[in-house]
């Protein structure tokens, strides 16, 4: 059993990624498990087959303890962990190949607590796993915007422990010129490097020693050799994604897991 965290900031496409990809594997065979781990999350575009909304949601936890929203949210991820036997009792019943596990549109809230890293351990505990971090395309346009979710993405892998891929979402609305430009960014990342010593940027001359500049270069190239852009509207790059993930999961075995499915 192989175990998908799917990551990002709100905004980037994760439940989308989340159905799109389990959608992919049962296509090829796999039979899959689709874990939705947000207790506030009103709609979700697929039906999960394990929901911790089951157990908690937002909405009481704020009624209950008489909360706002933000507070809410925050017990109420906080108060997830309580369930985690409940959840892992529901995935193994299933017995997938693939658990995808789509996490909460609040990335620090759940990345960054105790919590989250615990909700991690424990569902993904003696099996392979792996973390998709998720950036939208649009903000890969922008040194600016880029540099910091980069530097999100090492903080978040910190947190979580666990081998990560950049995946860079939202491919299909991209112009062909700015699909070229990520596209070259993704081969070439001292290109990227390169342009935040721009003038008109002035991103590094504004930092004090040379030894941070090292810094953002190791993030940057860490971040991008192994970065795969997706959409997951039309399917493209999905296949991509998938060798990414077996190359970490099971050595770049084509649609092999420790459990093979009845179907293969």
């Amino acid at each position: 059993m192989y175990y998908v965290f799917i990551m990002g900031p709100a905004g980037s496409g994760k439940s989308f990624l989340a159905k799109a990809l389990n959608d992919w594997l049962e296509e090829h065979g796999m039979d899959t498990a689709i874990v939705n781990l947000d207790p506030a999350a009103d709609w979700i575009p697929y039906n999960p087959d394990i929901d911790i909304r089951d157990y908690i949601t937002t909405n009481e936890v704020m009624k209950r303890y008489n909360l706002g929203p933000n507070g809410a949210l925050i017990a109420s991820i906080d108060l997830s962990v309580n369930y985690v036997n409940e959840l892992l009792d529901e995935i193994n019943e299933e017995k997938p190949n693939y658990v995808i596990v789509d996490t909460p549109g609040q990335l620090e809230v759940f990345a960054f607590r105790k919590a989250g890293s615990i909700i991690i351990d424990s569902l993904s505990r003696g099996s392979k796993s792996v973390a998709l971090f998720l950036i939208e395309s649009q903000m890969v346009l922008k040194p600016t915007t880029l540099l910091p979710l980069f530097i999100l993405s090492l903080a978040t892998a910190l947190s979580h422990r666990k081998p990560q891929i950049l995946v860079i979402t939202k491919s299909d609305i991209l112009s062909k010129e700015e699909y070229i430009q990520i596209t070259k960014m993704i081969e070439n990342p001292s290109d990227f490097i390169i342009s935040l010593k721009s003038p008109e940027l002035n991103i590094i001359s504004e930092f004090p020693f040379e030894d941070i500049y090292s810094f953002i270069e190791r993030v940057v190239k860490s971040n991008l050799e192994n970065a795969v852009m997706v959409s997951a509207v039309t399917g493209d790059g999905l296949d991509n994604l998938y060798a990414g993930i077996q190359r970490i999961l099971a050595g770049g075995e084509d649609f092999y897991t420790e459990e093979p499915s009845e179907i293969l």
